[in-house]
């Protein structure tokens, strides 16, 4: 938003939502708490100066999210976060659960010292941050871009192929959600949130499957509802 004022606003002017995702893309496991304090707090002013109103969702550089990440964000009035993986396609509030601590291997400990049932999820309260939920195979970067430092990155996915995968996706969950509002004889819907980056999506030879992509989702007519993440979190969230 520093850097690119001019593009920002012209993407303000467009009716775009304006979320927040870090400064520098931070991931949160390498910040002390009052390192990260300091870059949400800067974000939400940032957000803020450029929409005149603050911002309401959240999206984890690295999809790295701790217990004071969350604290923080419910602290600054966050509606929303997208950063987590527990359901494909279904809004929900994020559990209030310890952190998870790593397996210690060490001969000299028990097995008995990690077989242990998850936490059970704390009380929900007003703050609690809805989670509309991002996935791996919903992103474009890890197939298409090429990252050196990411071993998990390609580069030379075919977009074609991507394509293919998100209209599978999509068709799958349309049917499962179709059956479900037969059984319960009651509307059942999902979301799906493409991720989509500009130094990935804007290349040349993927920029037009995007443009496909989207076009087939619009040829679906009123079955598909192009809202925004904060829109749509409020809602869920005022019939939660």
């Amino acid at each position: 938003m520093e850097s690119f004022p001019e593009e920002t606003k012209a993407i303000v002017q467009s009716g775009a939502e304006i979320g927040c995702h870090g400064y520098a893309h931070e991931g949160s496991s390498q910040m002390t708490e009052s390192q990260e304090r300091e870059v949400i707090a800067k974000c939400v002013q940032l957000a803020t100066d450029l929409t005149g109103k603050k911002p309401r969702g959240w999206r984890a550089p690295l999809y790295q999210l701790r217990t004071h990440t969350i604290q923080v964000l419910e602290e600054f009035g966050f509606l929303y976060d997208s950063s987590l993986t527990h359901h494909d396609s279904s809004l929900y509030f994020i559990p209030r659960v310890s952190e998870p601590k790593a397996i210690d291997f060490s001969p000299s400990q028990s097995a008995s010292t990690w077989m242990k049932p998850l936490p059970v999820p704390g009380v929900r309260t007003p703050q609690t941050l809805v989670e509309i939920p991002c996935n791996w195979y919903m992103e474009d970067m890890t197939p298409l871009g090429y990252l050196p430092a990411a071993p998990n990155s390609h580069g030379f996915v075919s977009p074609t192929t991507i394509e293919q995968n998100w209209k599978s996706r999509f068709a799958f969950l349309y049917s499962e959600a179709l059956e479900k509002s037969i059984e319960e004889d009651s509307e059942q819907g999902f979301v799906f949130p493409l991720i989509l980056h500009p130094d990935t999506s804007g290349m040349a030879h993927v920029v037009g499957m995007i443009d496909r992509m989207i076009s087939w989702l619009k040829q679906q007519g009123d079955e598909v509802e192009f809202v925004t993440f904060g829109d749509c979190a409020a809602e869920w969230k005022k019939n939660a």
